[in-house]
Parts: C-alpha cells; sequence; structure tokens
C-alpha cells in the first residue's frame, strides 16, 4: 500500500489542506513545531484509528471548528481507494472507497490485515524517542527486543509479562523485606532452631524415631515392593486367565487371514430378485388358470390348445419372425453378392489361364526390379540391333577393300635399273666403233640405234616408274583403310559380345524374380506386370468372398437354428425341410392363424384377450428376473444359486468370526501385546509361580518389619511427656506448607514469563535466518562496512567487526547500536513485504548518526522504497541535495498552516 495523497480536514495544526506524496520515497522537511509529527498521527490515526477520549493528551481535534479528520489517497494492489476517517467512536468513522463502492471499518481491517497498530508501530514507524528508549535498555532487555521484533503482539505479551513479574514481585523479592514469602524464609531458620533446642531432652527419642523412620522406611519399599510383585501376579493372572480367549483369538485371526470377503448385497438383491420371480411365477400361474377357465367355455381346436400349452416358448419364437424374415432377406442379398464376386473372380481366372493355382502378387520391389529389367532388355536389344547391323556393314566394307587392296598390289609396276645399263653399256659400246675404220662404222651407227632405244625404254620405264609410286601409295591408303575396319569390326563385336552379357544377366535376374513368384519362366515381364492389377482385384475378391460366405454361412446357420426350435411344433407347422422362404411362410401361416384364434377369442370374451396379455407380460418378466439372477451371480463369478448360498453362509460366518475377533480384541485390549510376546501358557505359568514365591518372600519380611515398627512406636510414645515438642513441629509443618505455596504462587509467575520470553525468541528466530540475511547487508551499509556479520547462536546475538573482531550487543556504542536495531528492523518490513506492504514513516530519527552514517541511512531508505514507501520527516536541510527537488516537500511552505 503506498499513499499518493494525504487529505487534511483538521488536524491539531493542520487543516484544509491537501499534500501530494510520491509513491516512492517522500522527503517532508520541517523545523520543529512544522507539524511533522502531528502529520504523522494522522497517517497512522486515519489507518489504525483515532486516539479516544481517555487519551485526550493524544488527540489533535483542531482548535478552529474545522471537521476533525481527513483521507488517504492510496495505491492497493493495482488500484486506487479512498481511506477517510472522521471524528466519532471507537477510533473514528471510517469510509473506504473502492471502485466506486463505499465500505467501513471492517473492510480496512481486511485490507491492512495482518497488520494492526502494534505491528505498524513496531515496525513501520520509527522516531527519535524510539532509539533513544532502545539505547536505555539494559543489554538483556536490548536483546529481547531485538528478537521480538518480528512477533506480531510481542508488546502485549511483554507488558502481560511484567504485570506478572510485578506481581510476583508482591511475594518475593531477592533483596525484600516485608513481601511474604521473604518473611517466611527469614523466621523459619529461627524455628527450627526452636524446635531443635526443645528436642533437646530426647536424644533417645530422636534416635529411636530416626530408627523408627529408617523402618519405616523399609517398610515402605517393602510394601512398594509387594504392590508392584501383586500387580505384577495380578497382571499374569489376568493373562492366564485370558489365555483361553487369545488362543481362540490367534484361531479367529488366522481364519479371517484365509477367509475372503463377499459382498453380501449380491445375496440379498438376488434373494428379491427370487421372491419378485414367485410372486410373478404365482400371478402368471393364475392368470393360465384364468385363461384355462375360458378355454373351457369356448370351442378351441387342437392347434389353438398346443399354442396354449406351449405360449412360453412359442411367443419368443413369435417375436423373432420377424427378424428371421429380414435377416432371410439379406441372407439373398449377401448370396447375391457372393455369385457377382464369385463371377467376376472366375472371369478374371479364365481371362488369363491361370488354373487352380493363381500366381502370387509381386511385392512393390518385384515389381521395380522387374520394370528396371525389361526396360534395361528393351536397351540392349535395340542396342545390339545397331551393332548388328554395324557389324555387317563393317563386315561389307572390309571384303571390298580386301579386293581393292588385292587389286592394287596386282597392278603395282616395279622396274629394274639392270636392264638400263644393258642397253646404256652395249649403246656404248657400240657408240665407240664410230672412231674405227670401215666397216666398223656400221657397228656406230647400231651403237646409236641402240642408245636410241634404251634412251626411249629409259623414258618408258621412268614413266612406269612414276605410275607405281601413285599405285603402291593407294595401296598403302587402301592397306591402312583396311587394318582401321578390321580394328572397328573387332571393336564393335566386343561390344556385342558385352551387350548380349548384360541382356543374359538381366533375363537371368528376371527369370529369378519369376520363378520365386511362381510365374512360368517364359511368360513375358509385360505381360506379368499387366496382370498385377488382376491379380489383386483377384486378391480382393478372394477376401471378399470369404467374408461373404462366412457371413451366409452365419445367417443360414441362424435361420437353421430358428428352424430347430420349432420341431417340438411340427405338427402344427409342419416339416421345415424347404427353402428358406417356403420355411419362413409356413411359420407366418401358423403364427396368423393363432392370431385368428386369438381374435375370435378376444371378440368372444374380453377377459380372455385381457389374461393372455397378463400371461405375456408375466412371462417376459420373469424371463427378465431369471436373466437379471443369472447377471447377478456372474457378477460375484458364481454360476447356482447354491453356490450364492454358501458364498453367503461362508460371509455369514466370517462376520461372525471378525466381530467374535473384534470382541476378544477389546477384551483383551491392552493385555494384547503383552499374549503376543509370550511364548506358551507354560512360560506364563512359571513366571506367575515365580513371583508368587517371591511375593511370599517380601509378605514375611514385611510382617517383620512391622513388628519392629510397632515396638519402636511403643517406645517413642513412652518417650514423649508432653506436647510442646508436638506444638513446635506443628508449627514447624505449617510454616514449611506456607512456604511452599508462596514459593509454588512465585514460581508459576516466573514459569509464565520465561514462557512468554521462550515463545516470542522462537517466533522471531523462525525469521531470522532471512532477516539476519538482509540485516547483515543493511548493518554493513550503515556502518560502511565496518561490521561485516551479525551472528545469532544460543540466543547471544554478536556482531562482527572488519577486523574479525566480535562483540555483543551491549558492548555496542549507542550510534551502532541504533543502526543494528534500525537494519534488523528494516530488514523484517522487507521480508514480510509480500505478506503485508505498509509505508514506513520516520519521524526525526538518526540524529545521533554522524555525516557519513546518516548518508548511508539516507541510501538505505531509497533501495527500502523498491518493497516499502518510505516517508521521511526530518529537519535536516541538506536532505534537499540529496534526494532531489521531486522528492522533497519543504512543510512550511504547503498551504497556510494555523499557528494557534
Amino acid at each position: 500500500m503506498r499513499i499518493k495523497t494525504v487529505t487534511i480536514f483538521g488536524f491539531g495544526k493542520w487543516h484544509d489542506q491537501v499534500i501530494d506524496l510520491a509513491t516512492d520515497y517522500q522527503v517532508l522537511f520541517g523545523q520543529n513545531e512544522a507539524g511533522k509529527s502531528t502529520l504523522t498521527a494522522l497517517i497512522k490515526g486515519i489507518l489504525f484509528g483515532f486516539a479516544s477520549g481517555k487519551q485526550r493528551y493524544e488527540q489533535y481535534k483542531p482548535k478552529n471548528g474545522a471537521q476533525y479528520g481527513g483521507e488517504l489517497l492510496v495505491q492497493y494492489q493495482e488500484r486506487e481507494l479512498v481511506i477517510r476517517r472522521i471524528d466519532g467512536k471507537f477510533g473514528g468513522d471510517v469510509t473506504v472507497i473502492d471502485q466506486g463502492n463505499e465500505f467501513g471499518a471492517d473492510y480496512l481491517a481486511t485490507l491492512l490485515a495482518p497488520a494492526d497498530e502494534a505491528l505498524f508501530t513496531q515496525i513501520f514507524e520509527t522516531n527519535q524517542q524510539d532509539l533513544n528508549q532502545i539505547f536505555g535498555l539494559k543489554q538483556a532487555d536490548f536483546l529481547q527486543h531485538l528478537l521480538t521484533i518480528g512477533a506480531v503482539g510481542s508488546h502485549e505479551w511483554l507488558n502481560f509479562a511484567k504485570a506478572l513479574d510485578k506481581e510476583g514481585q508482591k511475594i518475593y523479592k531477592p533483596s525484600g523485606r516485608k513481601w511474604p514469602l521473604n518473611q517466611a524464609l527469614k523466621s523459619y531458620p529461627d524455628l527450627v532452631q526452636t524446635v531443635k533446642e526443645a528436642s533437646t531432652g530426647y536424644q533417645a527419642y530422636e534416635q529411636n524415631a530416626q530408627i523408627l523412620q529408617q523402618a519405616t522406611a523399609k517398610r515402605q519399599s517393602l510394601t512398594a515392593q509387594i504392590e508392584q510383585l501383586q500387580a505384577t501376579i495380578n497382571q499374569q493372572q489376568r493373562l492366564i486367565e485370558r489365555w483361553p480367549h487369545y488362543q481362540e483369538w490367534q484361531g479367529l485371526q488366522s481364519e479371517l487371514a484365509h477367509a475372503t470377503a463377499f459382498d453380501a448385497t449380491i445375496y440379498t438383491q438376488y434373494q428379491a430378485l427370487v421372491e419378485q420371480q414367485r410372486a410373478v411365477e404365482t400371478e402368471l400361474k393364475n392368470a393360465q388358470a384364468t385363461i384355462a377357465e375360458v378355454q373351457e367355455t369356448l370351442d378351441q381346436t387342437g392347434e389353438f390348445r398346443f399354442y396354449q400349452a406351449n405360449q412360453a416358448t412359442v411367443t419368443p419364437l413369435f417375436d423373432q419372425l420377424s427378424a428371421q424374415q429380414q435377416q432371410l432377406e439379406v441372407l439373398k442379398l449377401k448370396q447375391a453378392q457372393l455369385t457377382k464376386l464369385t463371377t467376376e473372380k472366375t472371369q478374371l481366372v479364365a481371362q488369363h489361364q491361370w488354373g487352380a493355382q493363381v500366381p502370387a502378387i509381386l511385392t512393390a520391389d518385384q515389381v521395380e526390379q522387374l520394370q528396371e529389367a525389361s526396360d534395361q532388355q528393351q536397351r540392349l536389344a535395340t542396342e545390339q540391333q545397331v551393332l548388328l547391323s554395324k557389324t555387317e556393314g563393317l563386315q561389307t566394307q572390309v571384303a571390298t577393300q580386301e579386293q581393292l587392296v588385292n587389286q592394287l598390289e596386282t597392278t603395282t609396276v616395279r622396274p629394274t635399273r639392270q636392264n638400263q645399263t644393258i642397253f646404256w653399256g652395249v649403246g656404248g659400246i657400240l657408240l665407240l666403233t664410230i672412231f674405227l675404220p670401215g666397216v666398223f662404222k656400221v657397228g656406230a651407227i647400231v651403237g646409236l640405234l641402240v642408245l636410241g632405244y634404251g634412251w626411249y625404254q629409259r623414258q618408258q620405264a621412268q614413266q612406269q616408274l612414276t605410275q607405281g609410286v601413285e599405285q603402291k601409295a593407294q595401296w598403302q591408303q587402301a592397306l591402312a583403310q583396311l587394318d582401321a575396319l578390321k580394328d572397328e569390326q573387332q571393336t564393335q563385336a566386343a561390344a556385342l559380345t558385352a551387350s548380349q552379357a548384360q541382356l543374359q544377366a538381366s533375363q537371368q535376374q528376371t527369370t529369378a524374380i519369376l520363378t520365386e513368384a511362381g510365374y512360368a519362366t517364359e511368360t513375358s515381364v509385360s505381360l506379368v506386370l499387366n496382370q498385377q492389377n488382376d491379380l489383386k482385384r483377384v486378391a480382393q475378391l478372394t477376401t471378399e468372398i470369404k467374408q461373404q460366405t462366412v457371413a451366409v454361412e452365419t445367417l443360414q446357420n441362424q435361420l437353421t437354428t430358428y428352424y430347430q426350435q420349432w420341431q417340438f411344433a411340427q405338427e402344427w407347422v409342419g416339416a421345415l425341410q424347404g427353402s428358406d422362404a417356403v420355411n419362413l411362410t409356413q411359420i407366418d401361416q401358423f403364427k396368423s392363424r393363432v392370431a385368428q384364434l386369438q381374435q375370435s377369442l378376444a371378440q368372444s370374451n374380453e377377459s380372455y384377450h385381457y389374461y393372455q396379455q397378463q400371461v405375456i407380460r408375466l412371462t417376459a418378466k420373469q424371463t427378465t428376473l431369471l436373466e437379471a439372477q443369472k447377471q447377478l451371480l456372474a457378477s460375484a463369478q458364481l454360476k447356482t444359486a447354491a453356490e450364492l448360498e454358501a458364498c453367503y453362509k461362508a460371509e455369514k460366518q466370517r462376520q461372525v468370526a471378525q466381530q467374535r475377533c473384534s470382541d476378544l480384541a477389546a477384551e483383551l485390549d491392552q493385555a494384547l501385546p503383552e499374549l503376543q510376546a509370550v511364548t506358551d501358557l507354560a512360560q506364563l505359568e512359571n513366571d506367575y509361580k515365580q513371583q508368587q514365591a517371591q511375593l511370599a518372600i517380601a509378605n514375611q519380611a514385611l510382617q517383620e518389619q512391622q513388628q519392629v515398627i510397632a515396638e519402636l512406636s511403643v517406645t517413642q510414645q513412652k518417650l514423649v511427656d508432653d506436647d510442646q515438642y508436638q506444638l513446635l513441629r506443628q508449627e514447624q509443618l505449617q510454616a514449611e506448607a506456607n512456604i511452599t505455596d508462596l514459593a509454588q504462587a512465585w514460581l508459576a509467575n516466573q514459569l509464565a514469563i520465561d514462557w512468554i520470553q521462550a515463545t516470542l525468541k522462537a517466533a522471531s528466530q523462525e525469521r531470522f535466518p532471512r532477516i539476519l540475511v538482509k540485516a547483515t547487508t543493511y548493518f554493513a551499509l550503515l556502518t560502511q562496512n565496518r561490521y561485516q556479520q551479525i551472528n545469532f547462536e544460543e540466543e547471544v546475538m554478536t556482531v562482527l567487526r572488519a577486523d574479525q573482531v566480535l562483540f555483543e550487543v551491549g558492548e555496542l556504542s549507542q550510534g551502532t547500536a541504533e543502526q543494528l536495531y534500525i537494519a534488523l528492523r528494516f530488514a523484517f518490513a522487507e521480508e514480510i513485504a509480500d505478506v503485508v506492504s505498509l509505508p514506513l514513516l520516520i519521524d526525526d530519527g538518526f540524529v545521533n548518526f554522524d555525516d557519513q552514517r546518516q548518508a548511508a541511512i539516507w541510501e538505505l531508505l531509497q533501495r527500502l522504497s523498491e518493497h516499502h514507501q518510505v516517508i521521511y520527516l526530518t529537519a535536516n536541510p541538506r536532505t534537499e541535495t540529496v534526494f532531489g527537488a521531486a522528492h522533497w516537500l519543504n512543510l512550511e511552505k504547503v498551504g497556510q498552516i494555523d499557528a494557534h
């Protein structure tokens, strides 16, 4: 809850004023008498109530006659509401305006819960007076105050503890004299001394009294021993007496452990059904008897009498006739569908000439493999045709080229140089004869002729040689082309061989797939692939034929069963050996004749028809009851009424045994655990005898001790000669009783005080682990990290300084103690912020803080504003610089302040 606006109607110095507050933190500055405390009291009064007339000096009623009170505009759970309080009874009249609706004081208490005025004062309101009061406490009181910070209502409990302490001091004070217990304790030693002096002459009395006391103590010891032994014996006696019941209880426990509970309500329900069935049977017999009487007065045929005698059987069969006729129509439809499916399957099988064994449907993988193989084979076949064509062309080209090569090789001319040399030699010789005389000149002429012929031959040879070179070049070229053609022919032959090998492998793969699927190996792949849809249809038809066949057989069996149920009426219905249509027609005709007879009888006698309907109704009801009995037995996993009866009797016996077991357990009660610890009865009886023997010995010793006490008492009585000592002893006893009563009263108060303190400490200690974590952070901030840790162990709170020196709370200075108290108080406020979040009101606190620690506390206030609105009222003008103008307000400049 955060306060946005304070509207003052009239409160102390303030009247008719409106003060806007920042919802995170707001500093209200003003010197003394500026109205800071008055404003704090107004906010607290609007929230929790104004001071009553009995506290009139704490009231702030305005002197100028303005209306006493004011209102707060607050932000609460993401909405705004107005809290108004004006003068009135019981702390003032309250109005809460929430979302346009008005509420009263109870609604305000609900909004503030669990906070009340005490918690607000203790946690959310801080002023210098509180801090000064804290420092004025003793160490133990200060620690107690710290520990009770977190306990709501702790101040009331502490006040109650103070009241108890004050009441106890009226009984006893350690340093007092006049208080009753002090006086009683002071006079008691003198009284004891007087009693001792009065008994000086009775030393024998005292000695005898001491002996008597010892004897009495021994008697008491023996009496206690005897009582204990007697109690043990009595207990053992009770155990022995209860042993038979314990054995019975054990037997019943074992029996119940092996027994199975049965729901007796099933038996009750079954008996109710049986009673209903009996009532129906009685009513049915009466109706049938009435029908018989009516029939005696009417002329009936044998057929109708047969119907009457077997009505319970015939009527349900008549009721089924319509359903059977419908089943016949369904049967005909199913048979027609079966015929259609069978015909389609036969046609498909005949179309593909599959015979009795239909090939299997290829899987998707097999179809894919066959398709790929078929495509490959087609591709390879085409490729082989191309290769064969090329091979044949190459063979023709090779043959042609070989002829060309042979021809060129035959016609090529190869002239020799030998002929030319001969001609040139002869010609040369003959030419030399030109230089010879006479007749040798003829030789020169012949030589010239020879040389001329030689030159001619040379020219011819040179021409032939030129032609031969050209032919040789042509031959070599033809030979090279022949070699190229043969190489290409070999390449084509190799390609053809490889293609044939691939084709053979693909054909073998196809043959394997077809063989695996049950197809003839000579079947073409395309034919197999084209048959797949028809094979799937045949498989589907086979499944549907089976389903239809089962449905037809089921319907036919139902009709046959229905016909068999009519065998007892064959004389009147006729032999049901024809077709289904004929059989049902015979039954329908019999039903019509019976209906006509019933109609005739009904027209003759209306009562007959009524009782006839009664018979039908009662028969159906009887059937229903029998079926209900059967289902009820089945729900209990039983088959017969005898089994149900047996289970019911067993359950009754089990309940009796269980009740008896419970009764025995209640009877044995606390003795049951003791009996369970005993091994057997013999052990128990043996212990009993031993205890009796010990009791006899103790009784004997007690009798002897009583004899001694009697003798000592007689002697003691003789030693008493007057009553002075007895009177003093009585006075001493009275004084002791008085001291005891006073001490008990004083001790009760002290114990109550201790309980209150321990309870408040425990309530705070539950929150302390989380509070101490936050408080340690705040304490370090306030002391500029001079103190780094707050510890709480064994009801002792200590703080650890930065130099690792440990201080108890009482050893701290006033300023440090105030900082520790503020750190703990603010830490608790933040800890409970999720439960109760109210503004923190700080009125002129921290005056004992130096400048550095004041700066630290101002930083802490701004940090606390994340969880609580902080309203800080101060007379320190430096706060304007620290908090800023947006969060600082000078109260002396707010409106007009009435100085009176």
